[in-house]
């Protein structure tokens, strides 16, 4: 009877080792894999910690304070099924239009004429960059606007050529009413997606306004004329950025959200420029 008792024991005894094996096992093999129960996204603190690999003055591994997502700034969209149809509109107007001419463009026009064209439209909206540099109080860009303008026009045949900039170093700058009104503390306001002219806000939309009142190609006579040496401006510009649209809308899911995005960020980077 004892010899039984004994038996049983064992028996028990293996059993119990046997099953705790096999539960590490099973846990070792599923390590790698993410658990069904864990929550996808975690609202805890994440520590990062020291194991010694590392020494201490490592900047990005002695850190152990908690991660925290950066802060995403709200952007108010309130015309957002206006604003997505006029982003097919436009992404069918460049696919369709604006690319095929450009192409038809490049290879009907050498390079260097492609560049002279650029520097006589730029040339020739100075009144936008100057009127915005005197209203920001920059009086070092409204005289280097002035001097490029007076510079280029003459030497420069009409802004065809840019040698304010070649030989006296008196560099361009991008600055138009838009950013004067950030530049005042005036927030973007709602975000407007225009045909043609693509992404804006309410601020942007009314500092762009007011360029074109600023600009000399608005006054050309008869208006066909102003039309089509717009185009001419447009189908130009798409030229130099030939490949960036397509290259955008391949490498996000959501070409339209992240468009917002980037032009909200690229114009607050404008605006906080000194």
């Amino acid at each position: 009877m004892l010899n039984n008792n004994k038996l049983r024991s064992l028996v028990k005894v293996a059993l119990s080792l046997l099953i705790l094996v096999m539960s590490g096992c099973a846990n070792s093999k599923n390590s790698d894999e993410p658990s069904s129960v864990a929550p996808l996204v975690s609202s805890a603190s994440v520590f990062i910690e020291d194991d010694g690999i590392f020494d201490d003055d490592d900047d990005l591994f002695s850190d152990d304070s908690p991660i925290e997502p950066a802060p995403q700034t709200e952007i108010s969209d309130p015309f957002y099924y206006f604003n997505k149809a006029m982003f097919h509109v436009n992404d069918k107007l460049y696919f369709w239009v604006l690319r095929p001419t450009a192409l038809g463009y490049k290879a009907i026009t050498p390079h260097f004429f492609r560049v002279g064209v650029a520097n006589f439209f730029h040339n020739i909206t100075m009144p936008i960059r100057f009127t915005s540099s005197l209203m920001q109080g920059d009086l070092t860009s409204t005289g280097t606007e002035l001097g490029r303008f007076a510079v280029n026009s003459t030497v420069g045949l009409l802004g065809v050529m840019d040698p304010a900039a070649h030989y006296l170093d008196w560099q361009p700058n991008n600055q138009d009413m838009g950013l004067t009104l950030g530049k005042y503390g005036i927030g973007n306001g709602p975000y407007i997606v225009w045909p043609v002219f693509g992404p804006s806000t309410l601020r942007d939309t009314v500092g762009r306004s007011t360029d074109y009142f600023l600009s000399p190609l608005t006054y050309l006579q008869p208006d066909k004329l102003s039309i089509t040496v717009q185009a001419v401006d447009k189908v130009n510009t798409t030229y130099f950025s030939l490949g960036d649209y397509e290259t955008f809308k391949q490498a996000y899911i959501d070409p339209y959200e992240r468009m917002k995005e980037f032009y909200i960020e690229y114009r607050a980077q404008q605006v906080a420029e000194e």
